[in-house]
């Protein structure tokens, strides 16, 4: 449904929220492994969600951690901050100017999805998402056990 920067944005935000719930801090390299992607793919993305749903602190002792505040946030601000609202907002056909006065031949079916989509996204915090135990990262293939 998204893109794979969207996609890790989501994982990255959850993955930091699960890890500093004490206030820790998280590098660059254990979130790209913990959400199995690129590190500098990674670093481009966090870049893009300082300061507005994490938060980092530069040097050796430094990392990212999410705030109190941050974790009070909906799922939907990561979303918006990836610029990918019209994925959920817009037309499913990707027609310009579809709406109620003038539907595309998907504009009813989909109007539910959407708005039980933006629902989800808006009404969602990332915290609750981070409580979650539910597992929604890759299985690290190092950490497998051996038979």
């Amino acid at each position: 449904m998204f893109s794979k920067s969207t996609e890790y944005a989501l994982r990255a935000t959850i993955f930091i929220a699960r890890q500093t719930k004490n206030y820790e801090k998280v590098s660059i390299q254990q979130i790209a492994e913990g959400i199995g992607a690129p590190k500098h793919f990674t670093a481009k993305i966090l870049q893009q969600l300082s300061n507005k749903v994490i938060s980092s602190i530069s040097g050796p002792t430094g990392g990212f951690f999410i705030t109190d505040e941050e974790r009070k946030l909906p799922v939907y601000t990561v979303i918006q901050l990836m610029n990918e609202t019209n994925i959920i907002e817009d037309c499913v056909l990707g027609l310009p100017h579809c709406s109620e006065k003038n539907p595309c031949s998907l504009y009813k079916s989909y109007e539910v999805i959407k708005q039980d989509l933006l629902k989800m996204f808006k009404e969602k915090s990332i915290d609750e998402l981070a409580q979650s135990k539910d597992r929604i990262f890759p299985i690290n293939p190092h950490t497998k056990k051996r038979k």
